[in-house]
């Protein structure tokens, strides 16, 4: 006992070691705020609807003394409601400017990070690609293709049935010639007679 003495002198003297605070819940957002903002708004305006219902209900039961004193009373709650629905409409204002504010900061965020993300890939398309030389290398391969197919449709529209020793020139002369000989019998009005091909059997 005579231990325990001076342990409660200490702690009449210093006090008890105060008890950790509880953790805070989460801050409340700005639409949260809004949103109690609205319904404190909304709970002000149907008072002081009332209180106009109050005051004409008094003011039609007659003008003695008693009826002005409640209909006075019903006044004054009324402005002291409606100074309170004003202040806080005011306060509305800026919470919903603030988020606004904050609405606006997300979206130029989520922009930022978007063009981010857009300008990585397109440099690693670009990259993908090898540059300027590689494309006018891959260029030049297409080019080169390109000769190639032609050639090999030249080749192939070559016709092997044609005998050696084929020159145009003679046939050109032959088709004159034959014209010229047509023409002369039409105007000697001798009738062309229709050579079989050689081909046929007499």
């Amino acid at each position: 006992r005579a231990r325990r003495a001076p342990r409660a002198a200490m702690k009449r003297l210093f006090g008890q070691a105060k008890a950790a605070p509880a953790p805070a819940g989460p801050a409340p957002s700005l639409a949260d705020a809004s949103g109690r903002i609205d319904s404190r708004v909304t709970e002000l305006e149907a008072k002081i609807t009332k209180c106009d219902e109050d005051i004409r209900r008094y003011m039609a039961q007659g003008k003695g003394p008693q009826q002005k004193q409640l209909a006075l009373q019903c006044m004054k709650r009324k402005r002291m409601y409606e100074q309170q629905r004003d202040q806080i409409l005011g306060t509305q204002f800026n919470v919903d400017c603030l988020a606004g504010a904050q609405e606006q900061a997300d979206l130029t965020a989520m922009t930022v990070e978007a063009m981010q993300a857009g300008h990585k890939d397109l440099k690693q398309r670009y990259a993908n690609m090898g540059g300027a030389a590689d494309v006018e290398k891959l260029m030049d391969n297409m080019a080169d293709l390109q000769d190639e197919i032609a050639d090999i449709n030249e080749a192939l529209s070559t016709s092997y049935a044609v005998p050696d020793g084929f020159d145009e020139s003679q046939f050109e002369s032959e088709f004159a010639a034959l014209e010229e000989e047509m023409t002369m019998q039409k105007l000697s009005g001798i009738a062309p007679a229709a050579a079989a091909p050689d081909y046929l059997p007499a």
